[in-house]
């Protein structure tokens, strides 16, 4: 099988809200295989994805997909799957009829339709439950009825914005499987504050605060610039350390406390960082 190289350019993006620049001079380039895409509330997550997702216009600058500058969304569109985060479905529809709808609405012919249709329920599980109402599904089947419809004209890129909201961590687990398997010809980029959605599957992790890209590279290079310590205090001297320093977590231990942090100036067990310790080091 011939896997298509796509490649997503993004130059000098800005989109301000009043003051508040949302998303500040951004240039990045993606192609095929998984992006993380993580940040606190309002630092520019969700706007970046809606004009990414054709959703909203920024104020300047451009995006180009495989050299051509992106400027008919109706083009762009077709070659673009994009799962919303809190969707709401349609309660009474079956998740086959909800599939068709979909497909009609992004101008698939109805054979194409039922061939991906039948493709996808088989793929993501859900052959058993497509006569089924919407309202009847599990959280986790809700989000695999949303992937989908995303699914559903075969994008070359596909952006989930917090796909695993709200699921217990077995779902969470079976849908990264599910992701991590769509990912060879395409460019998926995931928004998430769930840090261990993309630990292990991300080719790549874009850290945004305040409308700034502040780290942008794999996760084997983010980890080998940072340095995490354990030691263990006395319940008073951990007091004062936590007024000064950044902790990433702490657990009592009698009158002791054992914390897992950044700093070399106390005594401390070098040991291996992780993503979600850059994640509160670089945003913190």
């Amino acid at each position: 099988m011939i896997i298509l190289l796509n490649r997503l350019e993004v130059r000098n993006l800005n989109k301000a809200y009043g003051a508040t620049k949302a998303v500040n001079n951004l240039s990045f380039d993606m192609e095929n295989g998984i992006y993380g895409l993580v940040g606190h509330n309002g630092a520019g997550k969700s706007t970046l994805i809606k004009i990414l997702a054709t959703l909203m216009k920024a104020d300047s600058g451009t995006v180009s997909f495989n050299g051509e500058l992106i400027k008919d969304y109706t083009v762009f569109r077709s070659l673009l799957g994009y799962m919303p985060q809190n969707q709401s479905l349609p309660a009474q529809m079956t998740v086959e009829h909800f599939l068709f709808y979909i497909a009609s609405l992004k101008a698939i012919p109805n054979d194409l339709a039922r061939l991906r249709i039948e493709d996808l329920l088989t793929r993501f599980n859900l052959e058993t439950k497509k006569h089924h109402k919407l309202s009847s599904l599990s959280g986790g089947m809700k989000q695999r009825v949303l992937l989908a419809q995303a699914m559903l004209n075969d994008p070359a890129v596909l952006i989930l914005d917090e796909p695993t909201a709200g699921l217990d961590p077995v779902e969470r687990s079976n849908l990264r499987n599910v992701i991590m398997e769509l990912s060879g010809d395409k460019i998926v980029l995931i928004a998430t504050h769930i840090i261990s959605d993309i630990e292990y599957i991300a080719d790549k992790i874009m850290l945004l605060q305040k409308g700034n890209i502040i780290e942008f590279d794999t996760p084997d290079r983010l980890i080998l610039k940072m340095r995490v310590f354990e030691s263990t205090l006395s319940f008073e001297a951990y007091k004062r350390f936590a007024q000064e320093h950044k902790i990433i977590n702490s657990i009592r231990i009698g009158d002791q406390v054992r914390i897992r942090h950044f700093s070399d100036d106390i005594e401390g067990v070098k040991v291996n960082p992780t993503i979600e310790d850059l994640y509160l080091y670089a945003l913190s």
